[in-house]
């Protein structure tokens, strides 16, 4: 596991070391995306940059440049919703907890499957299927406490 960069700042040098240019509609983006806990639809996104003046599509466009370029990653999709968060550079590895009925998606802190049990994992899989395992990604599915409670 890699440690996480913990200074956001770096991302305009990420970018500049990558030839794109940082423009405001991404500025905007990423603050967002850096402001948040949790992973977010593009539309949660938009509606997060309040009264800036950048067009939902822009928000898109933006996303998909910065998952190719892998400063945000895909963190779920469930209920028919992409929800995006800063990639594992910066926000360190970690799980998710995904709401079946809301769809809404919470970080789960660090990663909850030991080493022993990682290895393990991994020597089965070989063993049955020839395939090495050589990163993971859990989320777990249930109710959020407003939709268990309701």
């Amino acid at each position: 596991m890699t440690s996480p960069v913990t200074d956001t700042k770096t991302i305009p040098d990420l970018l500049a070391g990558k030839g794109v240019r940082l423009t405001a509609p991404r500025r905007a983006v990423l603050d967002v995306l850096v402001a948040q806990a949790a992973p977010l639809a593009v539309a949660e996104i938009h509606a997060k940059l309040g009264n800036r003046r950048i067009n939902l599509v822009s928000v898109y466009r933006t996303m998909r440049l910065l998952s190719q370029l892998g400063l945000v990653r895909l963190a779920d999709e469930s209920k028919g919703t992409q929800r995006f968060e800063l990639s594992e550079a910066f926000t360190g590895h970690h799980h998710h907890l995904v709401c079946e009925q809301c769809g809404l998606v919470e970080d789960l802190e660090g990663c909850w499957l030991g080493v022993n049990m990682l290895d393990a994992l991994n020597r089965r899989v070989r063993r049955a299927r020839q395939f090495r395992v050589t990163s993971h990604d859990l989320k777990l599915f249930g109710l959020c406490q407003r939709c268990g409670s309701a």
